[in-house]
């Protein structure tokens, strides 16, 4: 039998990332990001939920303007912006994001991106 467990906001060392089935309020997750003292400080912060074998899903939030600068994806990746707009540049070119679009970028794809707004995506990586 299948237990649910209800998340909500606590550090990663006081709530599994890993079990048979796990629920996210992702509004109160925000909320609760947007509280935390990285995010004040630095308009960036965010929190892995899940992190099982090789997947890991993180909620992140940004705040306007703010840059992640360019990385190589590892691995395969996909980015959902769940609220607010996002560009990012690939290979020198730029290419808009907007609510509810999701990207999708493979194993040694360069990319950066820039929250147009206040800004929420939920990574999810596999390793």
């Amino acid at each position: 039998m299948a237990t649910q467990e209800r998340m909500f906001s606590m550090s990663s060392l006081d709530r599994p990332l890993s079990a048979a089935q796990l629920t996210f309020n992702i509004d109160e997750q925000l909320a609760d990001l947007r509280k935390d003292d990285a995010y004040r400080r630095s308009g960036r912060t965010g929190r892995t939920l899940i992190k099982s074998g090789a997947l890991r899903v993180t909620l992140t939030v940004l705040a306007d303007g703010v840059e992640v600068a360019t990385h190589h994806a590892k691995s395969p990746m996909t980015l959902q912006l769940l609220e607010g707009s996002l560009t990012y540049r690939v290979d020198g070119r730029t290419f808009a994001l907007k609510h509810r679009d999701v990207l999708y970028f493979g194993p040694g794809d360069a990319q950066d991106i820039r929250a147009q707004g206040e800004t929420a995506l939920l990574l999810t990586i596999t390793h």
